[in-house]
């Protein structure tokens, strides 16, 4: 079985989540990072959630698990 999220259709959003790169720890931001990313940008082609996203803005890797 697959670990996939089915979306809603009033779900406009959804919230990912990273670790802190090296630099930020280096600076003292080593918390979790959260980010809302609109849904069109999130979902593959069969219209589920991506677990694993890559940011097209930062190029930082997002997890939605």
């Amino acid at each position: 079985m697959r670990n996939k999220l089915k979306v809603r259709d009033e779900i406009t959003e959804v919230t990912y989540h990273r670790n802190p790169t090296v630099s930020e720890i280096k600076f003292g931001y080593g918390a979790i990072h959260y980010r809302d990313f609109d849904l069109k940008d999130c979902i593959d082609k069969e219209g589920y959630v991506k677990m694993i996203f890559k940011s097209k803005d930062d190029g930082l890797i997002y997890s939605c698990r």
